[in-house]
């Protein structure tokens, strides 16, 4: 759904924060023409547009990049906020003797999981798990047997992907009730089960940006499909989920506009920033 706008246009929402996956990026993974079309005046009308996605940073910066964002970008669902030439504006990473922990949880349960060390991915063996995740994000990791429990330095995040979506929520749960108090578990896509710092998530990425660019609370929007999007929803003064988002997204949303593959994106902005 190509959205056109034309004349000057009065700021609503002057900071747009977006999840990628399943938000920005239809579902081929690729930016429509309309939402670049959008952001393109957008930002010439003055919104200030970044994401804020699960994905590594590695993965994130290429549609940065292509988007022409020359603000900060955040990546690991706010553990890591870096701007376009990588530069570090903020870094959150979780306790290394904790990290060994889970690995050793995970082993025990017969799950798989990776680990993301100083922004490069690791996992055990390259199985269908790992295949099919590399193929989705861009950026190959490395199979590297027990010696994955050498790689906890710098690990802003793990992520368990589950059989099914079943498997994943599974998984959710027993994250929570093993690591209680001590890491925060939610599924950013169906099978994909992300495992952070508990203080470490999407809103309180975005408030440090909009304090950095001196924007009020009351002119942040953030969009989102997933659960690791609800943070961020619920605290921005325009909390707007995708047509396509899960239960959890959408109830902590004030606002629902198009799914990823009819444009939602461009929607948002035309409503809510540039109408």
């Amino acid at each position: 759904m190509a959205l056109a706008t034309k004349g000057v246009f009065a700021v609503s929402a002057k900071l747009f924060v977006t999840d990628m996956d399943g938000t920005l990026l239809n579902s081929e993974r690729k930016i429509s023409a309309g939402n670049k079309a959008m952001i393109k005046k957008a930002v010439e009308a003055g919104v200030i547009f970044t994401i804020a996605t699960g994905r590594m940073y590695a993965s994130a910066l290429p549609f940065a990049k292509d988007l022409g964002v020359e603000v900060p970008i955040i990546t690991y669902n706010g553990a890591v906020i870096k701007t376009t030439a990588g530069k570090e504006i903020f870094t959150s990473y979780l306790d290394e003797d904790l990290i060994k922990e889970v690995l050793d949880f995970t082993k025990e349960k017969g799950l798989y999981v990776q680990v993301y060390s100083d922004d490069k991915l690791y996992f055990k063996e390259n199985d269908r798990h790992a295949q099919v995740y590399q193929q989705a994000c861009g950026v190959m990791g490395q199979a590297v047997g027990e010696d994955i429990y050498k790689y906890t330095a710098k690990v802003p995040k793990m992520l368990i992907v589950g059989d099914d979506p079943e498997k994943a929520d599974e998984a959710v749960e027993m994250v929570r009730q093993a690591f209680a108090g001590r890491v925060e578990s939610m599924k950013s896509a169906p099978t994909y089960v992300e495992i952070i710092k508990p203080s470490v998530n999407k809103a309180t990425a975005i408030k440090r940006l909009a304090e950095s660019f001196g924007i009020a609370e009351s002119e942040v929007l953030a969009i989102g499909d997933s659960s690791n999007d609800v943070t961020m929803i619920q605290a921005a003064a325009y909390g707007v989920a995708m047509g396509n988002a899960n239960a959890e997204a959408r109830a902590a949303a004030k606002y629902t506009v198009a799914d990823c593959d009819h444009d939602g994106v461009a929607e948002a902005l035309q409503r809510f920033c540039l109408e």
